[in-house]
């Protein structure tokens, strides 16, 4: 039990890496570093092509989502992927649903919301 304990202690923080797949501009970059630096999650963020990523994130532009998002599952090749939507609508979120994405975010939402669905991928990937 103390090895276990002092294990835990002594092992450095786990770095989530997240692969940026899309046109994601640096705003976007810049906020998902923020949102998870806010919540005391350490990451990386990484282009495609990179192996061991722990989840995927696509910007998905209205009318494009089924292109990008299938686009994105091939070059997520089956790292768990999280759509981000320019803005919170239920039926645009139920087609990048069912192109594939495993969870969404939208712009218009509140920013915690974006650190919990990209930990709750972490974890299903795990």
């Amino acid at each position: 039990m103390l090895i276990a304990l002092i294990s835990t202690v002594i092992s450095a923080p786990r770095v989530f890496r997240v692969l940026m797949l899309g046109d994601v501009d640096e705003p976007l970059r810049r906020l998902l570093e923020d949102v998870l630096r806010d919540g005391r999650v350490r990451c990386e963020l990484v282009a495609a092509p990179a192996r061991g990523a722990d989840a995927a994130v696509v910007m998905v532009l209205v009318g494009e989502e089924a292109r990008m998002i299938a686009a994105a599952c091939t070059q997520a090749a089956g790292v768990p992927l999280l759509a981000i939507l320019p803005f919170g609508d239920d039926r645009l979120a139920e087609r990048v649903l069912s192109c594939g994405a495993q969870a969404w975010f939208a712009l218009d939402s509140h920013l915690p919301l974006l650190r919990t669905r990209l930990a709750s991928l972490v974890d299903r990937a795990a």
